[in-house]
Order: C-alpha cells, then sequence, then structure tokens
C-alpha cells in the first residue's frame, strides 16, 4: 500500500498497488535513466509500469504513458484510474489525463498519432509494448525523448520482442554499450515471475517451436520476428523445378472464401510442389476445377463452410478426397507441422512470387488461449493453407520419400521384384504410387 498526504493535510490515504516479484523489483531499484526491458509474456511488466507510474505520480511528479494503439493504452488507463482513484482530484476521459491531490499527473497516449505528447514536460515516461510501436526510434526521438528535457525525465520502455529488426532491440543494445551510461538493459523471462503455474509455461514450451518460445517467453527475439517458418528457410526452399516434373501423388486445395483465392497445390513423392493453381470462380466452376485437376489422385479438400458439400459432390464423383475442417486445434496442428517441414528443410517450392510472399508475410501472434497463425490483415494466406493440406496429405499416403533403387537381376517377366543396393530382395514400387499406403478403411 502507498499511503500519499493531502497537500496541507495530516490525513492520509491508501492506494492499492502491485507487490513486485523479485524480478520486478531489480529494474525498479535500478538508478539508470533509461531502463528498457526485454521479457517473455506474463513477467508483469505492465504491472512494473503502473506501479512506477502510480509511486511517481503519488509524489507529485507529472508522468507520460505511452502505448502502440487505443486498445493498450486504454487497458492501461482503466486500471491507472481505478488504482488512483482515492486520491484523484481530477479525471479527463477525453484526454486520459488523471490529476492527483498531491499534484501529480499521469497521461495516456497512443503512439498511432503524429507527434503525441507535444508540449509536454515528464519526470517519468512509460513505453508499454515498446516491440510493436511502429517507428520506434523515430518516435522516441522526435517526440517522446524532448518530453524528458525539462525534468531531466527518467524513461522506461517495456516490451517482447518481434525480430531483430525493430528499433526496440537497437534500444535495448544501447543499454549493454559501456559508452552509453544512462541506457541500462535488462533481460527478463516469464519463469522469473513466481505467480504464474509452472504447468502454464511447461505447455507453452510443448506447443511452440523452441526459438519460438525463446521469444515469447523468455524475451530473445527471433532472426525473423513473428514469421514462424523462418525467411532463410522459405528462401532455401526454392528451386528451380523440372521442366518436366513428376505427377503429384497428393493435392491439397484450400477453397475461396469471400475475396480470397482458391489454391491447389501438387506435391510429388520427395515433397516437392509440382502443381500450383490458383484462381477466383463461382462454386459451380470451382468444383469442376477441382475434380478435373485432382483426377484420380488422394487430395485433401477443405471442408469447412461450404466446402463441405463441394468435398461431399467429389466423393460421389469418384474422387478420393478427404475433408478438412478448420477450427483453431486443427490448423494449430497443420501449421505445426508445416513449420517442422521448413525448419528440416523438407520441402521443394517452385520460384512463386505469390505464393513466397504469403509465406514471408505470414505471422502468429501468442494469445491467452495460445498460439494464432494467420496473414497480416489485408492479406491471403490461401497458399499457405494448400500447402499446409498438401502435406498433411502426404504425410498419411507417401510418408517416407522413396529411396533410388538400382534394378538388376529380375524374375521371370515380374520386373516389380528386384535387388536394393545392399543385395536383399524388395519390392519395389513406382515412386509416388501411393496405393499400397492407403489404410484399409480407404482413403
Amino acid at each position: 500500500m502507498a499511503r500519499p498526504k493531502r497537500r496541507g493535510s495530516n490525513n492520509s490515504l491508501e492506494v492499492s498497488i502491485y507487490k513486485l516479484h523479485k524480478g520486478q523489483e531489480e529494474i525498479a531499484e535500478d538508478d539508470a535513466r533509461f531502463r528498457v526491458v526485454m521479457c517473455g509474456r506474463r513477467f508483469g511488466k505492465t504491472a512494473l509500469g503502473i506501479t512506477l507510474a502510480c509511486k511517481a505520480a503519488i509524489d507529485g511528479q507529472p508522468v507520460g504513458w505511452f502505448a502502440p494503439g487505443y486498445k493498450y493504452a486504454l487497458e492501461a488507463w482503466r486500471e491507472l484510474v481505478q488504482r488512483l482513484g482515492p486520491v484523484t482530484q481530477r479525471v479527463s476521459e477525453q484526454e486520459k489525463r488523471l490529476e492527483l491531490i498531491t499534484g501529480g499527473v499521469i497521461e495516456v497516449w497512443t503512439l498511432d498519432t503524429q507527434d503525441p505528447a507535444r508540449g509536454r514536460k515528464y519526470a517519468l515516461v512509460i513505453i508499454d509494448e515498446a516491440g510493436i510501436v511502429r517507428e520506434l526510434t523515430e518516435t522516441w526521438q522526435a517526440a517522446i525523448r524532448p518530453t524528458l528535457v525539462d525534468l531531466g525525465g527518467r524513461a522506461l520502455i517495456l516490451g517482447t520482442p518481434k525480430g531483430r529488426r525493430h528499433g526496440f532491440i537497437q534500444m535495448f543494445n544501447r543499454g549493454n554499450l559501456e559508452e552509453e551510461p544512462d541506457w541500462q538493459s535488462f533481460r527478463a523471462s516469464t519463469l522469473d515471475n513466481p505467480w504464474i503455474p509452472p504447468e502454464e509455461i511447461d505447455a507453452a514450451r510443448k506447443e511452440l517451436p523452441a526459438d519460438v518460445f525463446a521469444q515469447e517467453f523468455e524475451g530473445i527475439p527471433l532472426d525473423d520476428g513473428v514469421n514462424p517458418f523462418g525467411l532463410d528457410a522459405i528462401r532455401g526452399s526454392v528451386q528451380e523445378m523440372d521442366e518436366e516434373p513428376d505427377e503429384p501423388v497428393v493435392w491439397g486445395v484450400d477453397l475461396a472464401r469471400a475475396q480470397d483465392f482458391t489454391v491447389a497445390i501438387g506435391m510429388d513423392a520427395w515433397r516437392r510442389v509440382v502443381r500450383l493453381e490458383r484462381w477466383q470462380a463461382p462454386w459451380s466452376v470451382t468444383k469442376d476445377r477441382v475434380r478435373e485437376l485432382i483426377g484420380d489422385t488422394p487430395a485433401v479438400v477443405d471442408s469447412t463452410g461450404v466446402g463441405d458439400a463441394i468435398v461431399s459432390d467429389l466423393q460421389e464423383a469418384g474422387c478420393m478426397v478427404t475433408g478438412f475442417t478448420f477450427s483453431r486445434p486443427s490448423k494449430l496442428r497443420l501449421m505445426q507441422r508445416l513449420v517442422a517441414a521448413f525448419q528440416a528443410e523438407e520441402l521443394v517450392l517452385p520460384d512463386e512470387a505469390w505464393l513466397v510472399a504469403e509465406l514471408e508475410s505470414f505471422e502468429f501472434t501468442y494469445t491467452a488461449t495460445g498460439v494464432r497463425y494467420e496473414a497480416p490483415r489485408g492479406l491471403h494466406d490461401d497458399g499457405v493453407m494448400a500447402l499446409g493440406l498438401a502435406l498433411h496429405g502426404w504425410d498419411r499416403v507417401q510418408g517416407v520419400p522413396p529411396e533410388e533403387i538400382q534394378l538388376t537381376d529380375t524374375f521371370g517377366d515380374d520386373l516389380g521384384v528386384a535387388q536394393s543396393l545392399d543385395g536383399s530382395l524388395d519390392l519395389t514400387r513406382t515412386p509416388g504410387d501411393y496405393t499400397q499406403q492407403l489404410p484399409l478403411s480407404g482413403w
């Protein structure tokens, strides 16, 4: 509890603030003028910021709180209003300004507007979620840093990293340089928060790729930020395709919805994308085109929504089709398999600009309910989904890339029996012949 006194009064009022854990206390007590905290989710960075903002305002100081957008700013504003209610003299919802009976002031700003806090002067500035602030370096230099000049103010810069190319990384690096004595950097892990159940962290560790877990929970930035596949892995998978590629052993088809595209991807026995089709058309045309493309080759087709009827029609037409309904759990599994395939260099893609662009712009976010994979707003992910469906089908009809077989002596007229390289007998099949690997119950 903080116990501020009214100016000119001996009466005390109580304000409820967070009890800081050891990791937060170390940051709060540091004397550096500019403290940069790169931390994992749920370390307690916002709680730390709110605690220091309350204390500074209770001490009669002006405080500026900066957040990436309205949603983040509103959450902090509501909590500040609630906690400082007993000592608040005036509240302006429109200006997001709190004036305390101690003379302290807190103003909350969003960083999606031009030149925030112009003309203000602060003793303390807090930048929350700095890792996702656009043009953070420019905003700091042009708008926020000048507010600290008059009072020799301090800054607390808090965030979870999103890649190594962001201005947040530059600020963090300044705190590690001896020639920058005013700056101090802290790496803070979710594991440092003793109030987070260990089983929650263990569940996230199992669900996330290792490097993603390191960024989201240990504050160690990924080279590729929010891209789950890895930009280098994507580019490394792109190769020039043969003029006469092998036939697909499986298809993955993502059906169009609203303004999206239907994408059909054919994958051969070596996990090479050998057919790639993309179009927009009425459902009747799309159904006929899919049937013509896949023929009698197994296919995994998006059966979400209206896709269920199309899958049923294709099955009745004799196509070897299985439906895949997109839900949060099923999409998560599909994308995790695709992430693993890129990291293991299993895939070969054609140099098709739109598909590469979709893969490179695809991103993940970690929410309170887990990981969400999706394209950024306004962009498409149809090709990513079709590639995931094709790989999902490949795992079931092919399973293992065929090895090179050297035919030697044949027995009678049966060309399906040959000697493998080690001399043992092997019942070979044509690479990509999926029929022997289909489940007994059928596709």
